[in-house]
């Protein structure tokens, strides 16, 4: 006999829909509601996934709040294939904390998420895993209060024990942070989704059903699931290629970077007056996390259009570069520069950008990135016969090497001379 109707009530009463553009419903029980009305946590709306790739795809504008619920999502599909497929391995707490784990995984995200994790800028600098902790073990905060309430102190020492890898069964850890993790499921397809790039894709469900948890308890993929997970690897490289290092974004990641640097010095000798939550990231040597917790996108995006007209010509130089497109750097049309040949053409370029009345200390740009589709370690993509995934796969043997990538860029007026120039020297 079925469910009496006031029970199906009571059941559904106890769970919030979210509909997510790229998994459907997104079913919210009330413990992780609880989470996730949290200050600290509502804050994740207001830090964009992408940060400045709106510039160039404009739907990239998700934010990190849409991410974490995405990959919890993924995280109660992968458990539960896994506790079905493995009865008794995985505990009905560890599978709550496995959840929450991934659910809060950005909490510690700065603005404009990767690009401002950046020690020149902060005053007090700390990675977003570390602020992540940082803010778990705040007393004060009003996600820790919620957790607690939910797991008590002896699980969020268990869930720290997650996020290190200090438990067993690993595959814990690995549903959170691996080569496979659900982090990287989520915002590979979310990512592709909203900026609209076509570099092909991959089937998550069928990598789920190719994964077992091994005697060693790490996560193992079974060989039938090797195609799909070879679509995943192509898929992350792709992205990284084409959007997370678009040369617009390397470029603007640049100007904010350059600007709040430049805003940093310029405050600490009292030549700019800043707002207190700006002051507390660029000055504070003891910055809070409740202070932290204050930034977000449009606190730093504010402060950078109030500096339009500052008097500083340094300062005033990036911003309008960053707030007017038509004066973007151009990037240098010629593929293979290496640090060695940009070594050799350096005095000449900034003899050319002299001349025609620019900075070359602040005229010509650099960025360096570095690409890799799979990386074989211990650790990494393994099979349940123990071998990794490039051992099996010439497509993960072939995207194991990393392409090193140097962009140069330069005021448009002077491109074609400077490209002039590296081509006579690359002759």
């Amino acid at each position: 006999m079925g469910p009496r109707g006031d029970e199906v009530e009571a059941r559904a009463a106890n769970v919030r829909v979210i509909r997510d553009p790229l998994h459907g419903d997104i079913r919210i029980p009330d413990e992780v509601k609880a989470l996730i009305d949290t200050v600290t946590f509502q804050r994740l709306h207001r830090v964009k996934q992408l940060s400045t790739c709106d510039l160039v795809f404009p739907g990239a504008t998700h934010s990190r709040f849409a991410h974490s619920l995405g990959a919890y999502h993924l995280s109660t599909q992968l458990l539960d294939r896994l506790r079905d497929l493995h009865p008794g391995v995985i505990s009905d707490e560890d599978a709550e904390l496995v959840g929450y784990a991934v659910l809060l995984h950005d909490i510690g995200h700065p603005p404009f998420s990767h690009m401002l994790e950046d020690r020149e800028i902060f005053r007090t600098f700390r990675g977003h895993e570390e602020w992540g902790r940082l803010i778990l073990e705040d007393p004060e905060n009003d996600l820790r209060q919620s957790l607690v309430g939910l797991v008590g102190e002896r699980g969020i020492s268990r869930l720290m024990d997650i996020y290190a890898g200090r438990v067993h069964p690993i595959a814990l850890h690995e549903i959170v942070s691996s080569q496979l993790d659900v982090d990287r499921m989520d915002y590979l397809l979310r990512d592709q989704h909203h900026s609209g790039a076509d570099v092909g894709t991959f089937d998550v469900q069928r990598i789920f059903r190719a994964l077992r948890i091994a005697d060693d308890g790490s996560l193992r993929l079974r060989p039938e699931g090797v195609p799909a997970v070879e679509s995943y690897l192509l898929t992350r490289l792709h992205m990284y290629d084409l959007v997370y290092f678009h040369k617009m974004n390397i470029l603007t990641s640049e100007y904010h970077k350059l600007l709040l640097r430049r805003a940093r010095e310029l405050a600490s000798k009292g030549e700019l007056a800043l707002e207190r939550t700006m002051e507390s990231m660029l000055l504070d040597g003891n910055l809070s996390t409740e202070d932290y917790l204050r930034l977000d996108d449009g606190v730093v995006s504010s402060a950078v259009g109030s500096w339009h007209d500052h008097t500083d010509p340094v300062l005033s130089h990036w911003v309008d570069r960053l707030l007017s497109r038509d004066s973007f750097h151009k990037r240098l049309r010629i593929p293979g520069i290496t640090p060695v040949i940009l070594q050799r053409c350096m005095i000449p370029l900034s003899a050319e950008i002299t001349a025609a009345g620019h900075d070359p200390v602040r005229d010509l740009l650099l960025a360096r990135v570095d690409n890799t589709g799979y990386r074989p370690y211990m650790g990494g993509i393994r099979l349940t016969d123990g071998r990794d995934i490039a051992d099996v796969s010439s497509v993960a043997a072939a995207i194991s090497k990393t392409v090193h990538d140097t962009m140069v860029f330069v005021p448009v007026n002077v491109r074609e001379a400077c490209e002039e120039i590296v081509r006579n020297t690359l002759s």
